[in-house]
């Protein structure tokens, strides 16, 4: 356990000396406050399935902190890798639908037909 000195809050309160408890140690643990005063009592949470991302903490916009944690990614963003899939096929595509350089400026005209000559004749 930890001690924990009195001190002012922000908004002006008082908070008198006390014990803390430490954070739990496991991803998995929540803890939540039992119907009567006393030990928190730990809660296990499932494994979130299929692929995760982990998330950092911050801020929201209304200033309340997320703390660190796990979330699902879908299947589809796990197998692209993100938007670098996306962008690699569309680069793909650019390059193959371009054809050679300069053939989109040159019309095309047909040239002269070459017709085959019969050969020597054998005697």
């Amino acid at each position: 356990m930890t001690q924990v000195r009195g001190h002012y809050r922000r908004d002006g309160s008082y908070v008198r000396p006390h014990y803390r408890r430490p954070r739990a140690r496991s991803a998995g643990a929540t803890y939540s406050r039992p119907a009567r005063i006393g030990a928190a009592v730990p809660r296990s949470r499932p494994a979130p399935a299929g692929p995760t991302t982990r998330v950092r903490g911050h801020y929201r916009s209304n200033g309340s902190y997320v703390r660190p944690h796990q979330r699902r990614i879908s299947p589809a963003a796990a197998a692209a890798g993100g938007g670098g899939g996306l962008l690699l096929l569309w680069l793909l595509l650019a390059v193959l639908g371009s054809g050679p350089s300069g053939a989109a400026d040159t019309p095309h005209t047909p040239g002269p037909s070459i017709t085959s000559s019969p050969g020597p004749s054998a005697r």
